[in-house]
């Protein structure tokens, strides 16, 4: 038979000794369809260059003797073959051999202790990742699968366990034109009544897909909302959800921050209330694997959290100040999580919990909305890095990288390096760290025609442009190679030299600029989701490149290729602002891989005419890009001289457009009314050049302040917890409001954003922790701490440009009028 197959989820099983892979997925009409595909496992023995034939005869034989015997299957050396391979850049000979089991790879590399052996390789790629590489079935894209129907048959022990509509053993598997796939969600969200998992109830539980939505709970909610439902306690409402996933039957169950809090929750109060939570499509509760954050897997369904993905990737494109869900929504959907006012639900002596199910309600819609925005994005990182959905969002960008080049060593004819052990890991980590980038320190002041050229993709070309990388470091300098310019590593001068034979590594790199380039220049022409998710893609792989080489836990990592490449760096950033000083322009500003200066009366033809000669000047494909033109600049001075910040500074186009840096992460626990007076004064001075209205402006929020005209919600100071209150350490102002909040008998959600005042207080309170309340207590604000520690820090070294010191004007011991300024 055949049939169209996306393949979505991706698992192994063993059956009579040997490893098969079961993929689920959906074909063109939306079927469920589960691919049953055999493995044939492999790893390499790298030989020694002298040995010659009759040897290699030898220890094949020798190899091929090889047993692993375990309780429940004996593994052997199915056959072997000789290939022509390179390694580490280097051609070499080497033993290709297949075995029964995978999961025994490790043992029998044990076994391969041979004198003609020189190093044992790909037994440590993972199972799933070494099948993608081997099948080319590779995730979210469209295959033809020609094979045996399956369903109702006994074979592999029975399939009818698993919930699909149909299940086939491939035979052949080609690749198919490209449909439109739109997977079906369902987003979940549970409300508990204690931090700590586990410990506290579950009080409701929110589902919502298309067209679907729902409130599950066992608390006073008969007279709900329709979507609302009732049950007479914990364990009917964990055994209701259950049945509403497994009756929904989604491709994708998303949930905000889902591993490290809902699933092992619902997990948790699973257990304690005897209810299987059998959410998988072979009726098997999630599997949690261990790590920073264990990551709960489901059988045919992809659990996705997309705090995970929007943390590790997509977090650089945000300018939220948290990754809290509401932040995160706020900005990308432009709604954000319900106003629910727990104080008022404490009050309410009725317990009308409607409110509370409406609140826990929207944290399921934002979530389902968010995954629908970032679907573009999250397809075609997996289409690319050829991992299946469920890695790819879990995965560090790092991690990514090395997928990435596991997935392509195939076009270079290489074998994959080993993954560092502890022991390496460790010496790694013990290395002193080499010298950064150099930055150029700004001088604080208003600056007038202003532009910035940046590097495109600066150390990702310098590393395709020099060839740097573990593979083409020299052991010594040759006659013709590309050296570093001098840098210090570990106590020592030092210069490395680098091949000029191009190395896999920064030949792939190569690979991957073009292609971002290529993708930005059709996103530019008509653009779509798809486009530009496809070039964020790339642009995120080139740029973690460089980081992925420095990572102690890499591969191919090379502390010296990493040191070499941010000399390189140092020399070009010096280089660009010594041309720009020389053509007659202001340099004002230079940072790891971007040059601002004042034009000084030069046109913008003549910039860019500028631009194109020193691009003609640079070495391989490195480039430098025009940023923009802009009308006004300032930067700010530091808090402990008279020189600028390096990256605080705010730009105003021709267009009116703000580019504002650095000011808006000094600070993560400013009220509304400092963040919006920072704003307004940084506009007031690039629109108008000076500081008059600017300091009107700061005058008379003071005076506000001062005569207590300011809203309770403008000076309200909001702060996320991150963590269980047991685990803080030092007691914050935040600390405290969550406390105040359990002592109410109010449920605390993982990563709610703390709301409170500091307010007068009797007596001598000295700390601010003292002073903590929340929105509901009554009090008045405190003149001092808001005058200081608010409005002091948004704008005091802004104003500072001028000469005028803010705090006297604050004191009162300077009244000084517009015009003496």
């Amino acid at each position: 038979m055949e049939t169209l197959f996306i393949p979505l989820d991706y698992d192994y099983f063993d059956w009579e000794g040997k490893n098969y892979l079961r993929i689920i997925g959906r074909n063109e009409k939306g079927k469920r369809l589960c691919i049953i595909d055999k493995f044939n496992p492999y790893l390499w023995a790298i030989l020694k260059k002298e040995i010659n034939e009759k040897q290699i005869k030898e220890v094949i034989k020798d190899i091929e003797k090889i047993k692993i015997k375990s309780t429940n299957r004996i593994t052997k050396v199915i056959k072997t073959e000789i290939h022509d391979k390179n390694f580490l850049g280097k051609p070499i000979k080497a033993v290709k051999i297949f075995i029964s089991n995978y999961k025994d790879a490790h043992e029998v590399a044990d076994n391969l202790d041979f004198p003609e052996i020189e190093a044992r390789r790909g037994y440590d790629v993972p199972l799933l990742t070494k099948y993608i590489i081997e099948s080319k079935l590779i995730p979210l894209r469209w295959y033809k699968i020609k094979g045996r129907l399956l369903n109702g048959t006994l074979e592999f022990g029975g399939i009818d366990r698993i919930d699909v509509d149909e299940c086939y053993e491939a035979e052949k598997i080609e690749e198919a034109e490209d449909i439109q796939f739109s997977p079906k969600i369902l987003a979940f969200d549970i409300e508990a009544g204690e931090f700590g998992i586990g410990k506290g109830e579950v009080l409701m539980i929110s589902l919502v897909g298309k067209n679907f939505k729902k409130v599950l709970s066992w608390k006073k909610c008969e007279k709900s909302k329709e979507y609302v439902e009732c049950f007479k306690d914990e364990a009917s409402m964990l055994e209701a959800f259950v049945e509403y996933v497994r009756k929904e039957s989604p491709d994708i169950l998303v949930g905000y921050f889902s591993d490290g809090f809902d699933m092992p929750y619902l997990r948790a109060r699973a257990e304690k209330n005897k209810v299987r939570l059998a959410l998988g499509l072979d009726n098997r509760q999630p599997a949690f694997a261990r790590g920073r954050i264990p990551s709960a897997s489901l059988c045919g369904i992809i659990h996705l959290d997309i705090f995970r993905f929007i943390e590790s990737v997509y977090s650089q494109y945000l300018t939220s100040e948290t990754l809290g869900l509401n932040d995160v929504a706020s900005e990308l959907l432009g709604e954000g999580k319900k106003n629910f006012d727990v104080f008022e639900h404490v009050k309410n002596k009725k317990q009308d919990w409607q409110e509370f199910f409406e609140y826990n309600l929207q944290d399921s819609i934002l979530t389902y909305k968010l995954t629908e925005k970032l679907w573009p994005d999250m397809l075609e990182f997996s289409k690319i890095i050829q991992e299946p959905l469920f890695e790819i969002t879990r995965s560090s960008m790092s991690q990514i990288v090395e997928s990435y080049i596991l997935h392509n060593l195939e076009k270079y004819n290489e074998i994959e390096e080993k993954r560092p052990l502890h022991d390496e890991i460790g010496r790694r980590r013990q290395r002193e760290k080499y010298e950064g980038a150099f930055v150029f320190q700004p001088t604080a002041g208003l600056y007038e025609n202003l532009a910035i050229f940046d590097f495109t993709s600066m150390h990702a070309s310098i590393m395709v442009s020099y060839n740097l990388s573990k593979t083409t470091l020299l052991e010594k300098k040759e006659e013709d190679c590309y050296e570093s310019p001098e840098l210090e590593l570990e106590g020592k001068k030092e210069r490395f030299c680098f091949s000029k034979n191009p190395g896999f590594f920064p030949s792939l790199l190569g690979e991957i600029v073009k292609l971002r380039k290529k993708y930005k220049k059709e996103l530019r022409e008509k653009p779509d989701p798809i486009k530009k998710a496809r070039s964020n893609a790339y642009k995120l792989l080139a740029n973690a490149y460089y980081g992925y080489m420095g990572f102690f836990g890499a591969r191919y990592y090379s502390i010296e290729a990493a040191a070499s490449t941010l000399a390189f760096v140092r020399k070009f950033n010096k280089w660009t602002m010594d041309k720009v000083s020389e053509q007659g322009y202001g340099v004002v500003f230079g940072d790891t891989d971007s040059c601002g200066f004042t034009l000084n009366n030069k046109t913008k033809e003549q910039t860019s005419d500028f631009l194109e000669k020193l691009n003609s000047e640079l070495p391989g494909i490195m480039e430098l890009e025009l940023e923009d033109f802009y009308k006004r600049g300032i930067w700010v001075k530091k808090r402990t001289g008279d020189f600028g910040a390096k990256k605080k500074y705010a730009l105003i186009d021709e267009q009116g457009k703000l580019k504002i840096r650095g000011f808006e992460t000094v600070r993560r626990d400013w009220c509304d009314l400092a963040r919006a007076l920072q704003n307004k004064v940084l506009q007031a001075i690039l629109e108008d050049g000076n500081e008059k209205k600017a300091l009107e402006i700061i005058k008379e929020t003071i005076k506000k302040i001062k005569n207590r005209e300011v809203e309770k919600k403008d000076i309200m100071i909001r702060t996320q917890l991150k963590k269980p209150l047991d685990e803080y350490k030092s007691i914050t102002p935040h600390v405290i409001a969550a406390r105040k909040i359990k002592e109410k008998g109010l449920p605390i959600d993982l990563g709610m954003l703390l709301e409170y005042f500091i307010a007068e207080t009797k007596g001598k309170k000295k700390l601010v922790r003292e002073k903590v309340k929340l929105p509901d207590e009554k009090g008045e604000y405190n003149i001092k701490y808001y005058l200081e520690r608010q409005i002091l820090p948004a704008v005091e070294n802004i104003i500072e440009v001028f000469g005028i010191n803010l705090k006297e004007i604050i004191d009162g011991k300077k009244q000084m009028k517009l015009g003496e300024f």
